[in-house]
């Protein structure tokens, strides 16, 4: 079967079956673009080889950050993990067994993960940093901030928030988060008090939970959905209002997310209960947060005992 044929069943078999987010399929497509381009047009299945995956792996070792740094491990292996599910699905479906064993396909051994997130000092001078003159803006981006610290959320799944989905009487509502898996997420006091601040400074009544400043000509014909906050817009605001707020590292949602975690575990909540809050499918992706604790209660061994 030809590879852009093939292709098609896979990625409706990824939309369809998998129930893949739009930001997968984004990532998907651009990997396996990338080995369609290698092949040709004409390719068949069978004639992807070691060799293909050899030029592959060439190109992404030579692609630079946006600083002119070399991409990470993980980011290369963002490459290569497409190829190994698409070769999978081409077995499993019978579409021309491919001469090439998914299991060739080694992957990099990934870096390990900075999943140490920001110290309660920088967490709250993030907090306290107001970047915008705008005090809708302002009031909107404490909110973003708290929410993402207090409830661990992902990008996406804040981004997908509308106002009928907080309860802020009861302090808790339920998130579909990846892998179309729901959960129930819970408010603090905190998160409370600045959602009401933001909203109370909201003029509109599109669902929405956060939206954007700039004044859409088509907002009214998509009931607002024009304005909703995107996670680019997030990712900078978050990332502007670190360095505003004096911290060195970078500072990202994802830091939120693990600084969320981390602070859990150091406060003593079990791990099982900290998979859950996260929506991890498996436990073994919450246990990279432990070597991080555990190395905490090193230095408090070392600290108190001779």
């Amino acid at each position: 079967m030809l590879i852009s044929l093939a292709l098609e069943k896979y990625f409706r078999h990824l939309r369809n079956i998998q129930s893949a987010s739009k930001y997968t399929i984004r990532n998907y497509e651009k990997s396996l673009k990338l080995l369609q381009e290698l092949c040709g047009t004409d390719a068949d299945v069978r004639d992807i080889k070691l060799a293909t995956i050899d030029q592959i792996n060439d190109h992404v070792f030579d692609l630079k950050t946006r600083d002119g740094s070399p991409i990470s491990q993980r980011t290369r292996n963002i490459y290569l993990i497409p190829i190994r599910s698409f070769l999978k699905y081409c077995l499993k479906r019978d579409l021309d067994d491919p001469i090439l064993s998914p299991d060739k396909i080694e992957l990099v051994k990934a870096d390990p993960r900075d999943v140490s997130g920001l110290s309660a000092e920088e967490l709250e001078a993030l907090r306290n940093c107001n970047v915008s003159k705008n005090t809708m803006i302002n009031a909107r981006d404490r909110a973003i901030v708290e929410m993402l610290f207090s409830t661990g959320l992902r990008i996406s799944e804040l981004c997908a928030l509308n106002q009928e989905h907080i309860n802020l009487n009861t302090k808790e509502f339920s998130i579909l988060g990846k892998g179309k898996k729901i959960r129930v997420v819970f408010l603090t006091d905190r998160a409370v008090k600045c959602l009401k601040g933001y909203l109370s400074e909201r003029k509109d009544n599109w669902p929405p939970l956060f939206i954007n400043a700039r004044i859409r000509k088509d907002e009214f014909e998509t009931n607002g959905e024009s304005r909703r906050i995107s996670r680019t817009a997030i990712e900078v605001m978050v990332r502007d209002r670190g360095r505003r707020a004096g911290i060195t590292k970078p500072v990202t949602p994802h830091v939120l997310r693990h600084t969320f975690a981390t602070t859990l575990l150091r406060n003593g909540a079990d791990l099982r209960s900290v998979q859950e809050m996260l929506g991890h499918a498996n436990i073994s992706t919450t246990q990279i947060y432990t070597h991080f604790v555990n190395a905490d209660l090193k230095k408090t061994h070392e600290k108190y005992l001779e």
